[in-house]
């Protein structure tokens, strides 16, 4: 008959061991250690990538809120965007005190190559000769420019209703192989002739565009277009009139 396996003395429970049998400091620090030494192991791992996903994200956002860059369609667009640089030699930006608002368009395989260009703006635009405040001509690079400042209805703009006033627009325009490129600057003033203001500030604009290397032929403004969101030009005068 075999005797009965000696029984192994049970072990005292976790709390009853901590107030019998006190650890020493060292036997606390180095219990301590290894319970937190896993914790610690995986917070080196995921603060870094946290905080890459935050700085990530921050970069995303900003990114997003940026107007992408864009290359010009055509030569009037470009000019349009080039007139908000500042001046390469002096450094100053174009800062009308009133409001003027660009537009720019390029009319294809619409007329002959001899055609002028202000022969073929009078038939795009339906202009009689009273709608013409001044006429004069430029050679800018390798184009011949036709420069008028023009008196139109207050509603000739698109969205707008006719009011029976008038405003005042400088109109830029040459032929390009046959095609008509135009460059429109609606001034903000009304009225049946042009200030003291509008003809200086237009003449300042027609000089800051109208320079050789904008009109190269084969060749566009080095520029590259940051379009609001709404897709319009940029707009310039005061702050508080945009």
């Amino acid at each position: 008959m075999t005797s009965p396996a000696p029984l192994r003395p049970s072990r005292a429970p976790l709390l009853v061991r901590l107030f019998t049998a006190p650890l020493s400091p060292e036997q606390v620090e180095r219990r301590a250690r290894q319970t937190l030494r896993p914790a610690l192991q995986l917070m080196v791992v995921l603060v870094p990538v946290a905080l890459l996903a935050w700085l990530g994200y921050l970069a995303l956002n900003l990114w997003s809120q940026v107007p992408p860059s864009l290359a010009p369609r055509h030569r009037a667009e470009a000019l349009c965007f080039a007139l908000a640089r500042p001046d390469p030699v002096t450094g100053e930006r174009f800062q009308p005190p009133m409001r003027i608002e660009p537009s720019a368009a390029l009319m294809r395989d619409r007329f002959p190559l001899e055609t002028p260009a202000a022969v073929a703006l009078r038939e795009v635009m339906h202009l009689d000769e009273s709608m013409v405040i001044r006429e004069w001509h430029r050679r800018a690079g390798d184009f011949d420019v036709a420069c008028l400042w023009l008196r139109l209805p207050a509603g000739s703009g698109a969205g707008e209703r006719s009011t029976g006033e008038a405003r005042h627009w400088l109109v830029l325009s040459w032929m390009e192989d046959g095609d008509l490129a135009v460059c429109n600057f609606r001034f903000a003033g009304s009225g049946y002739d042009l200030s003291d203001q509008e003809r200086i500030w237009g003449q300042r604009l027609v000089n800051r565009v109208l320079v050789s290397d904008n009109f190269r032929a084969g060749v566009l403004p080095a520029v590259r277009l940051r379009a609001a969101r709404d897709g319009t030009m940029p707009v310039f005068g005061p702050p508080s009139a945009r």
